[in-house]
């Protein structure tokens, strides 16, 4: 849970607010110092912090103190403490006289204990008056939904042989029945949508080449609109956010180019052909954005994408726009180097995409389904077919 005070002086406000985001990690308890300058992660904007951040990486210091950490039945309550009047400049202070506006908002944590796109927050205004001279009751108990679980839309999916060309643009996440319950990640709000789809899970083919028009925004200085497309072996991007020795762990497939004293180079280079690269260290690739194409909620609240029972019908309620320019192209070769899952997702930030399924050759099952077949499945299928009868003959 996040609580602290708002970035505007006459309303409840996100933007500009010094929060603290509390949590419990198993026994531990955590109350650390934020400062949200954007309603995105936190990620490095031309050389500078913008998002949700730590204290400590804008050059302040975190001002709590941690005081008790501790669940009872069903809740977890985390004291802390600090001074009224911090020493950091990025602290606001607590007034004892007069309100101040709050705010406050539940959500998850990624895989890096990093707070992503909360689920719930409070749709008024909110005031806080400290050392109030009347006495006053105005809390109330802690309440549990009685609403039934709702199922997740259809996950999407693309496997069609005949696809060489894939269009990628952003929007909205869809809420736990979307991006959260289809993948089972965390989100920051915006996720990748491919040919229309909410983050759908690809088949290509080994040596056929793919292109890839990119509409995730070319402007560097947006820390909430900068998406850069990449292609990894691992699954939640953000390939910017991750330290030296992580980068070095996580092998970039498309999507990156790197300087020669190998750190990761954003770039917005167009028509580069990809996938042929079968040592790592020498990747020589680039980073696509292209122009911003998005969806966004018109004039509905967020909150409620719930509500919708399925993703054709959420999708029908979103506001299309897209600037002007050519789309940035990524192009693809899977060759035999690449691993049978691969993971598509954002330069800049984590949780945007899904998977990539790398195979042989299309085969259709019994059923009529169509299915994606690897190496080592034909190799399998031909030992068992062979051996079978042997063993048959011996018994």
């Amino acid at each position: 849970m996040a609580f602290g005070l708002s970035g505007s002086t006459d309303k409840s406000e996100m933007i500009g607010s010094d929060a603290t985001v509390a949590y419990l990690d198993g026994y531990l308890g955590y109350a650390l110092d934020y400062n949200i300058t954007a309603k995105a992660p936190c990620v490095k904007v031309l050389g500078q912090y913008k998002g949700v951040c730590k204290d400590m990486l804008l050059g302040g210091f975190d001002s709590n103190q941690l005081h008790t950490a501790v669940r009872e039945n069903g809740i977890n309550i985390i004291t802390y403490r600090r001074t009224l009047i911090s020493a950091d400049p990025g602290d606001q202070e607590y007034r004892t006289e007069g309100w101040s506006y709050v705010v406050w908002a539940v959500g998850r944590l990624n895989h890096n204990k990093e707070p992503m796109f909360h689920d719930i927050y409070p749709k008024w205004n909110l005031k806080l008056e400290l050392n109030r001279k009347e006495h006053s009751s105005d809390c109330f108990a802690f309440t549990r939904s009685k609403e039934s679980f709702r199922e997740t839309w259809e996950a999407g999916e693309i496997f069609d042989r005949t696809i060489r060309t894939f269009t990628a643009t952003l929007g909205p996440s869809g809420g736990r029945r979307g991006y959260q319950g289809i993948t089972g990640m965390t989100t920051t709000g915006l996720v990748w949508y491919i040919n229309g789809l909410l983050a759908p899970e690809i088949w290509l083919r080994r040596g056929l080449t793919y292109s890839f028009k990119i509409h995730g925004g070319n402007n560097p200085h947006s820390a909430e609109h900068y998406h850069p497309f990449i292609i990894t072996d691992e699954a939640h991007g953000g390939f910017d956010m991750l330290s030296e020795e992580v980068q070095q762990k996580v092998r970039v497939l498309a999507g990156v180019e790197f300087t020669r004293r190998g750190q990761p180079k954003p770039t917005a280079a167009k028509n580069d052909l990809f996938g042929n690269n079968s040592q790592p260290g020498i990747l020589k690739l680039s980073v696509v954005a292209g122009p911003l194409c998005i969806s966004k909620h018109n004039d509905k609240d967020r909150r409620l994408d719930d509500d919708y029972p399925t993703f054709k019908k959420f999708n029908r309620s979103l506001l299309y726009t897209c600037e002007e320019g050519d789309a940035a192209i990524l192009k693809v070769t899977p060759n035999t180097t690449w691993p049978d899952v691969v993971y598509y997702n954002s330069f800049t930030h984590p949780n945007m995409g899904w998977k990539i399924h790398v195979v042989d050759s299309y085969a259709r099952t019994s059923s009529g389904a169509f299915m994606g077949l690897h190496a080592g499945t034909l190799l399998l299928t031909f030992c068992v077919t062979l051996l079978l009868p042997l063993v048959l003959h011996s018994a």
